[in-house]
């Protein structure tokens, strides 16, 4: 090789390296751009750092006269700790100025087994359409078109220093069935006007407090004036203070609070439908204004437990109208 070869490859070859170096960098950032690789989770949504499918329409599904129902179990042999659950209940009763006045706080709430069924109360069921491109149609619901679907009013009591009932599911808004997304791309909620109150029927402090998973509305707490099941409008309004929406569930449930009694602990999901429902003492439960045909999604969920089916449902076809489920495991 020539010199004049040799000092032309010695210049050029520094310079090459550099351009493969900028090239290669150049096609990872726009890779990344916007937060996310543009891929779909595991619960079938896009990874772009934001909430749901932004670019994909949403397709409503009609609710029908079908009904769910079932029975919620826990396994035979399978039992939570009762002992430790009470004395961290006494621990944290024990230190409270209160503690007389909340002498039935100490009988734990978290697992209450019925003896003879081993049904489970206070277990949250609900359904989703098949897919998350689509929504149920719960615009005549809300409108009551169909007769009572909700409750417009949700009450939780605090009578003995113990939130009543202790899990709850709220419908405080649908999806525009005429317009489902929003400019921005967002679900088009529309309020359905109910309201979800916290009354304190007796002479003691409750700073009831709701910490809300992201997107569905704002964590937030305050004294409950006094008030009763009665006229529940004279105590809190939780819907309005947090200004409470539906959002991703998977993110787990909103949590109930009380920062002057530390052990009080209740639950709340807020859904765009009124398809849902709570176990009762039998570990029954049971889910009207089921669509008549097609497929759906089916979540069950206690706070001991967390998620009985996987994080993103279970399908089942919505003429099947017996879903029975076991808890195999506790926390």
């Amino acid at each position: 090789m020539s010199r004049w070869a040799r000092n032309m490859w010695l210049v050029l070859t520094p310079a090459l390296l550099v351009s493969v170096a900028l090239l290669g960098c150049s096609g990872d950032k726009d890779k990344k751009r916007g937060g996310g690789d543009g891929k779909k989770d595991g619960n079938g949504k896009k990874d772009d750092g934001k909430d749901g499918d932004q670019d994909g329409k949403l397709e409503p599904v009609k609710v029908g006269g079908g009904t769910i129902s079932g029975t919620i179990t826990l396994k035979k042999g399978v039992e939570p700790d009762y002992e430790e659950l009470k004395a961290e209940l006494k621990k944290k009763i024990d230190k409270n100025t209160n503690r007389n006045a909340c002498k039935e706080a100490y009988e734990q709430k978290a697992w209450l087994v019925d003896k003879s069924s081993r049904g489970v109360k206070n277990v949250a069921v609900w359904l989703m359409p098949e897919n998350d491109s689509q929504f149920f149609d719960a615009k005549e619901l809300a409108e009551k078109k169909k007769g009572k679907a909700f409750d417009p009013v949700v009450v939780l009591d605090q009578p003995h220093c113990n939130f009543e009932p202790r899990v709850v599911v709220l419908f405080p808004a649908y999806i525009d069935p005429s317009k489902p997304k929003t400019e921005d791309g967002d679900p088009n909620y529309v309020p359905t006007g109910q309201k979800f109150y916290a009354v304190n029927p007796v002479a003691i402090k409750h700073n009831t407090k709701l910490i809300v998973p992201r997107g569905g509305g704002k964590s937030d707490g305050r004294v409950v004036p006094e008030s009763t099941k009665a006229n529940p409008e004279k105590g809190l309004d939780l819907t309005a203070i947090s200004d409470l929406h539906p959002y991703d569930l998977s993110k787990g449930p909103i949590h109930i609070a009380c920062d002057i009694h530390d052990w009080m602990s209740g639950s709340a999901w807020a859904l765009p439908h009124p398809l849902a429902a709570v176990t009762d003492d039998k570990g029954k439960f049971e889910i009207k204004n089921v669509p008549d045909t097609g497929k759906v999604r089916i979540f069950v969920w206690h706070e001991g437990a967390g998620f009985i089916t996987p994080k993103n449902g279970k399908v089942i076809d919505a003429k099947d109208g017996k879903q029975d489920f076991t808890i195999e495991d506790v926390k």
